[in-house]
C-alpha cells in the first residue's frame, strides 16, 4: 500500500481502536468530558517507579560528571527527606527551580514532585524582577538555584520569607536562608520520607509562559496532563514505527542518547528532554551552554542519536568549518523547530546527517506541548505544515464574530483536550478570557486544516496588521523572505501610520559573508506577495535578533529597538 495522507490516517485509527497500547477512554475533569489514552501512566510518580528498574544504566552526563539511574534516584530519595523533615515541604506546597540545565534540576523536579508539591520552574534568563515575580506570584516556599540566580534574588530573601538551596554552594555562601543542595541531599540520605497519596488530577507544575508583553502567566497542569502528554509522544513514535519501520542505530551507538539544547524551564524541554527520556531508559548528554564545537565532540564522544533544537542552533551546529571532522553519524533524529524554517535548512540537514528522521508540530504551555505533530515519513508527506491533530485534541476554527468556520478555510484556532491547563495561577480575568464554559480555549493562533489532515499555522491574532483595512499575516511575509539563501534571521511587524492605521516593517539579518539589498528584497518580495503586503519600512541589522528564553526570536524588542532607531532620526 503507497504511503500517502490516507494511510496515515487510515493506521492512525487502527492504533487507537479498542484493545490496543493507544486505546482510548473517556476521563470525565471537572464535570467536562475527554478522551485520554487508557494505558497512560496515571501519575508522574508511576513514571519515576518504573525508572528507578534501570538502576544500572548511565542516565545524565554534563561537563564530565555521569549519573546512572541509581545513583540519580539516591540524591532524589535523600532531597525528598530533607525537604520534608527539615524544610516541611508537603502537599500542595510550591517549590520553584531556577537555575541552568544540570542533572541538579532534574533531581529538584523529581523530588518535589514525590512529596505531592507542585514545581515552579522560572525562567532562568530573567532578570531580578522576574525572578520575584515568579516567586511571590506562585508563592512558592522554597527556591533550589545556583549561583547566577541566587545572586538575583539573595536580597528579596527576607521580605519573601523563602529558603534558597544553592547548587554547588560554597561554605562561606551558607546563613541562616541560604542552604546548601548537596548537605541536604547527603543530611537526607537513608532516611525515609512519607510519601502521600496522588491522584492523576492533583496539581504537580506551573509552567510559566514565555509572554511578550508584561509578566508571564503561570500555567497550572496536573499529573493526568503530563502523563497524557508523554503518551501522546509514545503514539507519535509508533505510528511512524508502523508507517516506515523501526530507525537502526548507526555509527557505534547502542541506545537513545539525545543532546539536550533547549531549557528545562519550558514544555518541551521538560518532556522531551528529562521526563519522556527517564520513562524510556535514555541517557541524557547537558551542556553548560550552546558550543557548536563543543557539541561536535559530545555527538562523537557519547554517541548522540539526537538533536531537537531551533533553527539558528540546529544550523550554526551543521555549519561548523570542523563538522567533517568529527563522527556525526550516529545522529538518526535531527529536529528544528519553534520557528520559521529557514531556506535551505532542511537539505543541509539530509546533507550532513545522512537523512534523519525529521519532526515538527505545534503545542502550547497551555496543553504540555500537545497539539498536532509528525515526524519520519508523515513530515515527509507534508514539510510545511505542523502535522496531524492528536487524537486528545478536539480543534475548531473561529471567525472574528465567533462564530464556527470550515477547518478548511479555518481561523482562530481553539482547542479542548485532557492535557489543557485547568486555568491560569490565581488569574480568573485571564482564564475568563481564554475559556469558556466548555473548556474551549482559545490559543490566539491562526490556522487551518488542508484536505489531508495536515494542520497549518498562518499567524497569530495578536500579531495581525491592520493596513487600511486589511489584515496581514506578518507569518506569511516572513516565510517568503527566509525563501531568500541570504537572509538568516527576519521578522515582521506593524507600525503606527496616521494614514493607513498601520503601515508594515520588517528588520532582517543577513548570513555573514551575504550580501542582500533593499532592492533586490523588494523585487523578490513583490514576485511572490501581493504589493500590499510588502513592507513599507526595511532595516537590515549587522548582528543576529534577539531571542527569549524559548529560543523563538522576540519580535516585541526587535519592535521597541526598530521604533527607537526611528525616533532617533
Amino acid at each position: 500500500m503507497a504511503l500517502n495522507a490516507a494511510t496515515v490516517q487510515t493506521k492512525k485509527s487502527e492504533i487507537i481502536a479498542p484493545g490496543g497500547i493507544f486505546e482510548l477512554e473517556e476521563v470525565a475533569v471537572d464535570g467536562v468530558s475527554y478522551r485520554a489514552y487508557k494505558h497512560a501512566p496515571k501519575t508522574l510518580v508511576d513514571v519515576f517507579d518504573g525508572a528507578r528498574a534501570h538502576a544500572e544504566l548511565e542516565f545524565m552526563v554534563y561537563e564530565g560528571r555521569r549519573l546512572s539511574y541509581g545513583e540519580f534516584f539516591d540524591r532524589v530519595d535523600g532531597l525528598a527527606a530533607s525537604l520534608q523533615r527539615r524544610l516541611g515541604v508537603g502537599k500542595g506546597d510550591r517549590v520553584a527551580i531556577a537555575m541552568r540545565n544540570n542533572p541538579e534540576w532534574a533531581i529538584a523536579y523529581t523530588a518535589i514532585t514525590l512529596l505531592g508539591a507542585i514545581v515552579v520552574p522560572v525562567n532562568s534568563w530573567g532578570k531580578s524582577e522576574e525572578l520575584r515575580y515568579a516567586l511571590e506570584d506562585s508563592g512558592s516556599c522554597a527556591l533550589v538555584c545556583d549561583r547566577s540566580r541566587l545572586k538575583l534574588i539573595v536580597e528579596s530573601l527576607g521580605a519573601l520569607a523563602i529558603n534558597a538551596l544553592l547548587v554547588d554552594a560554597r561554605e562561606e555562601e551558607i546563613d541562616g536562608q541560604v542552604l546548601s543542595f548537596d548537605a541536604l541531599v547527603d543530611a537526607g540520605r537513608g532516611l525515609a520520607f512519607d510519601a502521600p497519596e496522588i491522584h492523576p488530577q492533583d496539581s504537580c507544575v506551573i509552567l510559566y509562559t514565555s509572554g511578550s508583553t508584561g509578566f508571564p502567566k503561570g500555567v497550572l497542569h496536573r499529573h493526568i496532563a503530563l502523563c497524557q502528554s508523554l503518551m501522546n509522544m509514545f503514539f507519535l513514535g509508533y505510528l511512524v514505527m508502523e508507517l516506515e519501520g523501526a530507525r537502526e542505530f548507526r555509527g557505534g551507538a547502542e541506545r537513545e542518547t539525545p543532546l539536550l539544547t533547549v531549557p528545562l524551564f519550558h514544555a518541551t524541554g521538560l518532556l522531551s528532554g528529562f521526563l519522556l527520556p527517564l520513562q524510556t531508559a535514555q541517557k541524557v548528554v547537558m551542556m553548560y551552554k550552546w558550543d557548536a564545537l563543543d557539541a561536535l565532540q559530545l555527538i562523537e564522544a557519547e554517541k548522540i542519536t539526537g538533536l531537537s533544537s531551533v533553527p539558528t542552533v540546529v544550523q550554526d551546529l551543521l555549519r561548523h568549518p570542523e563538522f567533517d571532522k568529527y563522527n556525526t553519524q550516529t545522529l538518526i533524529r535531527v529536529t528544528a523547530a519553534g520557528a520559521a524554517t529557514p531556506t535551505g535548512l532542511p537539505e543541509l540537514i539530509a546533507q550532513k546527517c545522512g537523512s534523519p528522521s525529521r519532526s515538527a508540530g505545534w503545542g502550547m504551555t497551555e496543553t504540555v506541548a500537545v497539539g498536532s505533530t509528525m515526524s519520519g515519513v508523515i513530515f515527509d508527506l507534508s514539510p510545511e505544515s505542523a502535522g496531524i491533530v492528536s487524537p486528545l485534541v478536539d480543534m475548531r476554527f473561529m471567525d472574528a464574530d465567533g462564530n464556527e468556520q470550515d477547518p478548511l478555510p479555518g481561523g482562530e484556532m481553539e482547542v479542548r483536550c485532557i492535557t489543557c491547563t485547568p486555568g491560569y495561577w490565581d488569574k480568573p480575568e485571564a482564564n475568563a478570557a481564554t475559556f469558556d464554559t466548555q473548556r474551549w480555549m482559545k490559543t490566539g493562533d491562526v490556522g487551518h486544516i488542508d484536505a489531508d489532515g495536515f494542520l497549518h499555522i498562518t499567524g497569530r491574532i495578536k500579531e495581525i496588521v491592520i493596513r487600511g483595512g486589511e489584515n496581514i499575516f506578518p507569518g506569511e511575509i516572513e516565510h517568503a523572505v527566509y525563501e531568500m539563501s541570504q537572509v538568516k534571521e527576519n521578522v515582521v511587524f506593524g507600525v503606527p501610520d496616521e494614514a493607513m492605521g498601520e503601515e508594515l516593517a520588517m528588520v532582517v539579518y543577513v548570513e555573514p559573508g551575504q550580501a542582500l539589498s533593499e532592492k533586490a528584497l523588494r523585487e523578490y518580495l513583490l514576485s511572490r506577495l501581493a504589493s500590499y503586503k510588502v513592507p513599507r519600512y526595511i532595516q537590515f541589522w549587522d548582528h543576529p535578533l534577539p531571542q527569549n528564553a524559548s529560543g523563538k526570536l522576540h519580535k516585541l524588542n526587535v519592535r521597541t529597538a526598530f521604533l527607537a532607531a526611528s525616533s532617533d532620526e
